[in-house]
């Protein structure tokens, strides 16, 4: 076994939770180890939107900017249309304005941030960047956690590195996970969820479509509902606003993976007319609301997916778990620092639960 790393935090999981706590508590000089399973690539991007509050959050760090300058296209429609498919009949609309929308671009004075457009495989390496910018923070991919320990003030957890399959420990004063909604921290903790469980079976399918851009009978919108005899049988948003498109199946029946077959029938059948297609990549899902019955045991934290689930669909899961990251990070640094108390902490899952319960509802 390597040597024993220190740091005041351990961080499991890297997506845009765990890599905006981390880039927080380095910008307060606290030190912290990220851990994250995958190599960090965003292969299908599970957000797509920046809200206001998390913009401000992003305001604080200087990243606005470059959040702005992401590339996704500043002029795209965010409107969101029903109709039966791309080429058929639209059925209704509701406009939003251009790029970032919402209610709060018309109320001055509210925030100097509006929500922004920009979905997750352009988010992370923004916030990877910012993350590794602050000395104090050291990103570990391709490691993953196998267990932790307690004793007192100090938690120690053993990390497997991937590629070599060897194994070293961090000692830290906590632990955040921030591994999602099968977080193996929380399973550790023995920590339960509750909730409604299973929801719908819902398949995603990314695929590439030129021809979406131009060739279509309806006016581009970001969020497409498809209804057919059975009712909203599918969702696509414009993940790039140029030729990538999410395509969501919402409700599959049961737990199982389409066959390829399938998922061209139903690209096929929201774009409504030949045209040439590629299919990146396909995800079968399970929606659910869930929140953790606790988020503490001792000095292990959760955060993120890790502490609840909402349904994706107007949930914004991830801006929620921003939110988290934040009110902890500076939680964990008054404690470090001298100036929290002992039970500081405790007011974490007393004001952050309650904020969840709500959004899963």
């Amino acid at each position: 076994m390597k040597a024993i790393l220190d740091a005041d935090v351990l961080i499991v999981g890297g997506g845009p939770v765990g890599l905006s706590l981390a880039g927080d508590l380095g910008w307060r000089g606290v030190s912290c180890v990220l851990v994250e399973q995958t190599d960090g690539v965003i292969g299908q991007p599970k957000m797509d939107g920046i809200n206001v509050r998390s913009m401000e959050f992003c305001r604080r760090w200087g990243i606005t900017a470059d959040i702005r300058q992401c590339g996704y296209p500043k002029d795209y429609p965010q409107d969101m249309v029903y109709l039966t498919s791309f080429n058929g009949y639209e059925l209704g609309r509701e406009e939003f304005a251009t790029p970032s929308g919402g209610s709060e671009e018309r109320r001055a004075g509210t925030s100097p941030e509006t929500r922004f457009r920009c979905p997750q495989d352009l988010f992370d390496p923004i916030l990877q960047q910012f993350a590794r910018s602050m000395p104090g923070v050291d990103a570990r991919y391709r490691c993953r956690l196998q267990e932790y320990s307690q004793t007192g003030e100090q938690v120690l957890s053993t990390i497997e590195d991937l590629q070599s399959g060897e194994l070293f420990q961090v000692r830290s004063r906590f632990l955040v996970g921030c591994d999602g909604a099968s977080s193996q921290v929380r399973k550790q903790a023995g920590i339960s969820m509750s909730g409604l469980g299973t929801l719908t079976y819902t398949t995603n399918i990314l695929f590439r479509c030129a021809a979406l851009r131009e060739n279509r009978s309806t006016r581009l919108a970001y969020r497409h509902l498809f209804i057919g005899p059975e009712g909203t049988w599918a969702t696509v948003v414009a993940i790039d606003g140029r030729d990538n498109w999410r395509l969501s199946i919402i409700d599959t029946g049961e737990k199982r993976e389409l066959d390829e077959r399938e998922v061209r029938a139903a690209i096929e059948r929201v774009i409504g007319a030949p045209a040439d297609y590629e299919i990146i990549s396909i995800v079968p899902w399970v929606r659910r609301e869930l929140v953790a019955d606790r988020w503490r045991d001792g000095n292990v934290f959760l955060a993120g997916d890790s502490a609840h689930m909402t349904s994706p669909t107007g949930g914004f899961g991830m801006n929620l778990g921003l939110a988290d990251g934040v009110d902890l990070s500076w939680k964990i640094d008054a404690v470090l620092k001298g100036w929290g108390g002992a039970q500081l902490l405790d007011s974490y899952e007393m004001e952050r639960k309650p904020v969840a319960a709500r959004a899963v509802r």
